[in-house]
C-alpha cells in the first residue's frame, strides 16, 4: 500500500472532484470513513472533514423521508414571513385525533431538545396540552417548577390542569406549582379580589417570570374546553360572536388581528394577560386542525408566540396568508 501522505495540491476542479469521490465510495458504495481514506490515500480525519465539507457546500442532501418527518421547508417560510424564531411543522394526519397527538408529541420533543432544560416552565392547559403531558419524555428536565399560567375549571371538564401540571413535572424531576383559581370568574369584583390574594399574586408573579411559556390555541365554538367547563357563559358566546372573537390564548379572547374583543371577559379573567405572553421569554403556541387556523393566524400576526408548533396544513393555510399580507405591503 503506498504511504498516506495526504492527496497532492491541486486546483479548485480537483478538490471537487476529490469531494465528489469521497461521497460516492462514502454514501454509495458504503465504504467505512477508515476505508475511503485507504482507497484515496487520506486520513480517517481527512476524509470526516470533507464529508461535513460536502454537506455544507449542498454536494450531498440527506432526507429524511419517515411520515412524521419536520417539514423543514415550511418551517424556514413560516419563519421568514413572520417574527417567529422557530417554527415546528408535523405532517397532517387522516384523522383529526391522530394530527392533534403528532403537534402535541413535537411540542414535547421540542421541550425535551431545548439546549438549556428551563428551571420554571409555565404552562396552560387543554386537550392539547393533555396530549403534551402524555407524550413528555422521562427525564427531559431535572428539577423544573411547572406553573400553571391561567385558571382553572370551575367544574371538571377535559384537559384538567391539575393532571398536566403534575405529569409534566412528575416528568421533569420537578414540582408543580398550581394557580386555585378558575379562568374566568362571574363578576369583574371577584376577578380583581383573586388577583390580589396574596398566593395567587405569588404564582402569577412566578409565571411571568417562567423561562418557557407554552400555551394551546382555543378556537370558539361550543365544544371548547372554556365552554365545555361552564367558564364562558352563553351570553358569553353571544358576545364573543358579535365582536368578531376568532379564539383564546390563555383565556383571553382576540380577534382576526390579535387584538382583545372583550373588555368586560377580560375583567373577569385569572391567569397572564396578552401582554405577559408578548413578554414571556421563550414562548411557546401549540396548534393543529382546520378549526383552529384563525386563532394561529392571529397569534403569529399579533406577535404573541416565539415559536409554533403545528401541522402542515395549519402550516400552509398560515404560510399563504401571512404571504398575501406582505405582498399587499409592498405594493
Amino acid at each position: 500500500m503506498p504511504p498516506r501522505s495526504g492527496p497532492a495540491k491541486s486546483g479548485a476542479g480537483d478538490r471537487d472532484h476529490l469531494l465528489l469521490r469521497v461521497c460516492q465510495l462514502h454514501y454509495e458504495q458504503h465504504l467505512t470513513q477508515q476505508e475511503v481514506g485507504e482507497r484515496l490515500h487520506l486520513t480517517r480525519w481527512q476524509v470526516g472533514r470533507m464529508l461535513k465539507e460536502a454537506l455544507a457546500a449542498g454536494i450531498v442532501r440527506i432526507e429524511i423521508v419517515h411520515p412524521q418527518a419536520r417539514s423543514h421547508d415550511l418551517e424556514t417560510e413560516l419563519v421568514t414571513l413572520s417574527t417567529l424564531t422557530e417554527a415546528v411543522v408535523v405532517p397532517t394526519q387522516d384523522d383529526p385525533a391522530a394530527t392533534q397527538l403528532a403537534v402535541a408529541r413535537a411540542a414535547a420533543e421540542y421541550l425535551a431538545d431545548l439546549p438549556t432544560p428551563p428551571r420554571t416552565l409555565a404552562i396552560s392547559w387543554g386537550r392539547m396540552m393533555s396530549a403534551l403531558a402524555s407524550a413528555i419524555p422521562p427525564s427531559w428536565a431535572d428539577g423544573v417548577t411547572v406553573v400553571q399560567a391561567n385558571g382553572g375549571l370551575s367544574r371538571p371538564g377535559p384537559g384538567d390542569p391539575g393532571s398536566i401540571l403534575t405529569a409534566v413535572a412528575r416528568q421533569g424531576r420537578g414540582q408543580a406549582l398550581f394557580l386555585q383559581a378558575p379562568a374566568i370568574v362571574d363578576s369583574p369584583t371577584l376577578a380583581a379580589a383573586l388577583r390580589r390574594e396574596p398566593s395567587i399574586a405569588e404564582v402569577l408573579g412566578v409565571a411571568r417570570s417562567a423561562d418557557v411559556l407554552v400555551f394551546p390555541l382555543g378556537a370558539v365554538s361550543h365544544d371548547s374546553v372554556l365552554v365545555k367547563s361552564g367558564c364562558v357563559l352563553p351570553r358569553d358566546e353571544v358576545l364573543l360572536a358579535e365582536r368578531g372573537a376568532v379564539g383564546d390564548i390563555v383565556g383571553r379572547f382576540l380577534d382576526a388581528s390579535g387584538a382583545l374583543v372583550s373588555p368586560e371577559l377580560e375583567a373577569r379573567a385569572i391567569g397572564l394577560t396578552l401582554d405577559d405572553v408578548r413578554a414571556a421569554k421563550l414562548s411557546v403556541a401549540v396548534v393543529a386542525g382546520e378549526q383552529k387556523h384563525a386563532v394561529a393566524e392571529a397569534c403569529v400576526r399579533a406577535g404573541l408566540c416565539n415559536v409554533l408548533v403545528t401541522d402542515a396544513g395549519t402550516a400552509q393555510v398560515l404560510k399563504h396568508r401571512l404571504a398575501g399580507q406582505s405582498a399587499g405591503q409592498n405594493l
